[in-house]
């Protein structure tokens, strides 16, 4: 799925937004069920944005399950 990033002309009010859907959706990845679900709310969520997601997964690491957690690693040099 492609997200469309907001563009308003502001870019501190796109980011911002940006933010607000990546916190409404976020919970999917510590809810998920399985290595399949994880993936696509993973890959939905780094489109929005993927500082956040780091930040994100290293807040929630003690939720996720290790098996995730080794998914998401495979796209970021910095240790999760």
């Amino acid at each position: 799925m492609s997200i469309k990033q907001p563009d308003t002309g502001n870019s501190m009010n796109d980011y911002f937004s940006a933010l607000a859907e990546f916190t409404s959706r976020s919970h999917h990845l510590v809810e998920a069920a399985d290595e399949e679900e994880f993936t696509r709310w993973f890959n939905e969520l780094v489109q929005i944005d993927r500082r956040a997601m780091l930040l994100f997964l290293r807040q929630h690491k003690d939720e996720i399950p290790a098996e995730h957690i080794a998914i998401a690693q495979l796209t970021y040099e910095q240790q999760i």
